[in-house]
């Protein structure tokens, strides 16, 4: 249990109706400081092992990868905006939920050649090839949010956790100003939880084809991994797509 007596930003408080009656009260929030090391283990835990892109690289396999993986994530979450779901019993962070990240795409991104463990930079091929299908689309634009992950505990999958997290990414740029928020998503989940917020689709590529042009396999995915996007129609920074 982490302590939140530090000013952490509360997002959304909501209920759900488990299969037996019982009724839980969640919220979605700015973790504090306490709880970072939960977050990143969370994150090793579930979205290393079971996010499409992470499974077909193949870190969850090799120790060392999964090693590398963590000093990666020791680094760059200091860049993204991290917000969790917990419950909504106490003033503490208790379990978390679930974990949503994205981060604000402004310079060129961490092009993976420094990495040591193959299925690492793997992954990152495998990133940087969706980035460049789409840098055509996007053009020059800066200073829009990208996602980074979204994943919910298998426990309390099916309560529309995922969905929160999406709308809590539509009100981050009505209030900070930011042209837009996209991500690919690479599960029926995370498609369905975006198609409910009315997120659009700007590109999708069938999996076989992406496989190709990575020389991975992608296990259970989705028809196609979409790039979904909302836009802040209120933004002084848009795009001229």
């Amino acid at each position: 249990m982490s302590s939140n007596k530090e000013p952490c930003r509360v997002w959304c408080r909501f209920e759900r109706k488990r299969k037996d009656g019982s009724v839980l009260k969640l919220r979605i929030q700015d973790p504090p400081s306490s709880a970072q090391d939960h977050v990143k283990d969370f994150i090793a835990k579930y979205f290393l092992t079971e996010e499409t892109f992470q499974k077909a690289a193949g870190i969850s396999s090799n120790p060392e990868a999964v090693e590398e993986y963590r000093g990666i994530l020791e680094v760059v979450i200091k860049l993204w905006t991290v917000v969790i779901c917990c419950y909504d019993d106490s003033e503490e962070v208790g379990d978390i939920l679930g974990v949503s990240i994205v981060e604000l795409v402004e310079d060129d991104s961490f092009d993976g050649q420094q990495l040591q463990m193959v299925e690492n930079r793997k992954l990152f091929q495998i990133v940087g090839e969706c980035e460049n299908l789409v840098k055509p689309l996007i053009k020059d634009l800066k200073g829009y949010h990208s996602g980074r992950g979204i994943t919910v505990h298998p426990d309390w999958r099916g309560l529309g956790i995922a969905t929160e997290f999406v709308k809590i990414r539509r009100q981050m740029i009505n209030e900070q100003n930011i042209p837009m928020s996209c991500a690919w998503m690479t599960s029926y989940g995370s498609q369905k939880a975006a198609e409910k917020d009315n997120w659009e689709t700007m590109f999708e590529i069938a999996p076989e084809e992406l496989g190709q042009r990575c020389d991975v396999a992608f296990i259970d995915p989705p028809k196609t991994f979409k790039l979904m996007f909302v836009r802040n129609p209120n933004s002084t920074k848009q795009w001229s797509n």
